[in-house]
């Protein structure tokens, strides 16, 4: 079976932004620059928006993807 790099790789925190829209934005151009990337959503699964207020919605990458997610999110 291969082994993905993704396998034992970190995961962490690229940014965080106030909104869910703009974390699904930056998750999709990321993927399309082909860095797989996912959310860590803090409204209670969309039912308690105003939580998202005190601490935003984090983009979450693989640690070896760090620089290159950066790269593509500072390009905009």
């Amino acid at each position: 079976m291969a082994v993905d790099h993704h396998d034992h790789d970190r995961i962490v925190e690229l940014t965080r932004v106030p909104s869910r829209f703009e974390a699904d934005a930056l998750i999709a151009k990321l993927q399309a620059n082909g860095i797989t990337a996912s959310a860590r959503y803090s409204d209670a699964g969309g039912w308690a928006p105003q939580l998202a207020q005190f601490g935003g919605h984090g983009v979450l990458v693989f640690d070896c993807d760090l620089e290159r997610a950066a790269a593509v999110i500072a390009a905009e």
